[in-house]
């Protein structure tokens, strides 16, 4: 990337942004005002397209201090500013960008004299909240029944998705895990004295930035304050914001109302840590006036991967339909190869991988995709007899 010296913020426009984005992507930058869906399919640039805007809102006049960029990941939004000041050639201090838990945890530290908080509040990490758990555990008593009572992992998992599913715990033991319907009572006084013990010590869990950050926008001068704050919010991957972090969106936006979310209904794959993906779905009942855009433009399949892929989404019911249309040339088609077991799969990728490589292939050129990290495990002992290095990446 070419180095810049950055200058403080000003107004004025050097971009061509018609030069730089296709019509869908313009589109979007140049008429996103008010409520903003942008459906996003896989490879149509939607991350470009939250950058211009970001650019194109600053060229305008907007301060840096007005917007909110919510991502998935800080690295996310650093990697955004970057670019972002590389564009404009200037630098982009005040801009309120991250997750939302950096966010959280930003306005909690200007606000949590609100809360009875210190603003020095420590925030524990998951390993350090289990035990904390496991000393409310042992505290009340419940230790002594023996290795039945249900371990400090699982509470831990019990409690997070009903606080970022706005649901009560009760609701979340009877749905999510009805093995646990003897200790309902029993996990629910847990879960009491741990929101104790930790007020009491002025900590924070991950949960807490989110949940407390809410409660603080209950309040009418709080909501006000920062709803006032936020000229512009943009929210890259909406579908896979939970309903807490939807609740902290709808009162952010109340007075601007300039919210312009990005997503896509058939890449929501975070259901199992409370993601909703009726927050993306319901959008446009939700926000009064809402725009719907779609990217359709993909830049990185083929023709033939695209058109797989369309089928198989097509047969979605609850989906906003798109039909992706690639930009690359023909290339082969994909292949499905029917094995009896998950031993005679993985010979089969193996020796599949021994032949692209004998044909000048790269090892680390080729990536082989699992759905969860416990399915490599076969093909993990396939490669390790035939001596092929790799590198696994995932939880």
């Amino acid at each position: 990337m070419k180095n810049y010296k950055l200058k403080p913020f000003a107004i004025g426009s050097t971009i061509d942004y018609a030069k730089n984005l296709n019509h869908q992507q313009l589109k979007v930058v140049q008429e996103a005002q008010g409520p903003c869906l942008v459906l996003a399919g896989a490879g149509s640039g939607k991350t470009r397209v939250l950058i211009y805007r970001l650019a194109y809102l600053l060229e305008k006049g907007i301060h840096p201090q007005n917007i909110l960029l919510a991502t998935f990941t800080n690295k996310a939004a650093q990697e955004m500013i970057n670019r972002a000041e590389v564009l404009l050639k200037s630098t982009l201090s005040g801009l309120w960008a991250g997750t939302f838990h950096h966010i959280g945890n930003i306005t909690l530290r200007k606000e949590a004299h609100l809360l009875d908080y210190s603003p020095n509040f420590t925030i524990v990490d998951k390993e350090d909240a289990k035990d904390l758990i496991d000393d409310c555990v042992e505290e009340l008593g419940y230790s002594q029944k023996g290795k039945l009572f249900p371990k400090k992992n699982i509470i831990s998992d019990v409690l997070s998705l009903a606080l970022n599913s706005q649901r009560q715990i009760e609701e979340i033991i009877t749905e999510f895990f009805p093995q646990l319907e003897e200790f309902r009572v029993s996990i629910k006084k847990v879960t009491e004295h741990y929101a104790r013990k930790k007020k009491e010590a002025n900590i924070m869990d991950f949960d807490d930035l989110l949940i407390n950050w809410l409660t603080l926008l209950e309040n009418p001068q709080v909501r006000e304050k920062y709803s006032r704050l936020f000229q512009y919010i943009l929210v890259d991957e909406y579908q896979d914001t939970n309903r807490l972090q939807f609740e902290i969106l709808k009162r952010l936006s109340l007075v601007h109302k300039n919210i312009l979310v990005v997503g896509d209904d058939a890449q929501s794959i975070y259901s199992f840590r409370g993601a909703e993906i009726h927050n993306l779905l319901d959008f446009p009942h939700t926000f009064e006036g809402a725009k719907v855009f779609k990217l359709e433009i993909n830049y990185r399949s083929s023709p033939q991967i695209l058109n797989l892929a369309n089928d198989i989404i097509k047969h979605n019911v609850n989906q906003f339909p798109k039909e992706l249309e690639a930009i690359k040339p023909d290339a082969d088609m994909p292949l499905i190869v029917k094995t009896k077991d998950v031993y005679q799969q993985a010979k089969f990728v193996a020796q599949r991988i021994l032949e692209l490589h004998r044909e000048g292939i790269p090892l680390q050129e080729m990536a082989v995709l699992f759905r969860s990290r416990f399915q490599a495990l076969e093909l993990e002992m396939e490669l390790l007899k035939r001596n092929i290095p790799y590198i696994i990446r995932g939880e």
